[in-house]
C-alpha cells in the first residue's frame, strides 16, 4: 500500500512456531508489519517501551509476567499501544480481566485467520474486538445476569464501554 502507514505489530507468545506463523501471516498483508517478537511478558513490555508498535499480539498464558500482567503494564506506560489477546481460553473470566486491564479484543487461536487480521485493524483504529462466541456469552450475562443476591452485578467502566461499542 503505497503512502499508507502500516499498522506496527509486535508479537508476544512463548511458542516459536505460532510466533513463525503470525509473522508469515502478517507479512503476506500489504498494511501489516512485525516490528517485533516476544516470548515472555517481561521481554514483550520491554519491547514496546523501545519498538512503540501499535498493536500487540498477546498470548495470556506464558513464563514469568503473565499475558494478563503485560498487558496491564504497557497499557499504564504506553496507553497509544493497542494490546490484542490472541488465546486458547475460551473463558469469560479471562475475557473479564483483560478488558479490565484495558486490552482492545479478545480472539481465540481456534479463530480464522480473517479474524485474527479484522481483530488487528479494528484495534489499531481503537475499536474493540471480541471472539464472537465469548462476546454473546458476555452480551448474554449482562442482559440476564444470574441473580446471586439482591443486586445486580456493577459493571466496570471498561465494560460498559465494551458494551456499548458491541450495542
Amino acid at each position: 500500500m503505497a503512502g499508507a502507514k502500516r499498522i506496527r505489530n509486535l508479537l508476544a507468545d512463548d511458542h516459536a512456531v505460532l510466533r513463525a506463523g503470525l509473522r508469515a501471516l502478517l507479512a503476506a498483508q500489504g498494511d501489516l508489519e512485525v516490528v517485533g517478537e516476544a516470548s515472555e511478558g517481561a521481554e514483550a513490555i520491554r519491547l514496546c517501551q523501545a519498538l512503540r508498535p501499535d498493536v500487540v499480539v498477546m498470548d495470556i498464558s506464558m513464563p514469568g509476567v503473565s499475558g494478563i500482567d503485560a498487558t496491564a503494564c504497557i497499557k499504564r506506560d504506553l496507553p497509544s499501544t493497542k494490546v490484542l489477546i490472541l488465546s486458547m481460553h475460551d473463558d469469560r473470566g479471562y475475557l473479564r480481566q483483560v478488558l479490565r486491564v484495558g486490552a482492545s479484543g479478545y480472539v481465540l487461536k481456534k479463530a480464522a485467520d480473517t479474524e485474527l487480521l479484522a481483530a488487528i485493524r479494528a484495534a489499531a483504529r481503537g475499536d474493540v474486538f471480541l471472539d464472537p462466541a465469548l462476546a454473546k456469552a458476555l452480551v448474554d450475562e449482562v442482559v440476564e445476569p444470574r441473580v446471586t443476591s439482591a443486586e445486580p452485578p456493577a459493571l466496570s467502566d471498561r465494560e460498559r464501554e465494551v458494551l456499548r461499542l458491541l450495542a
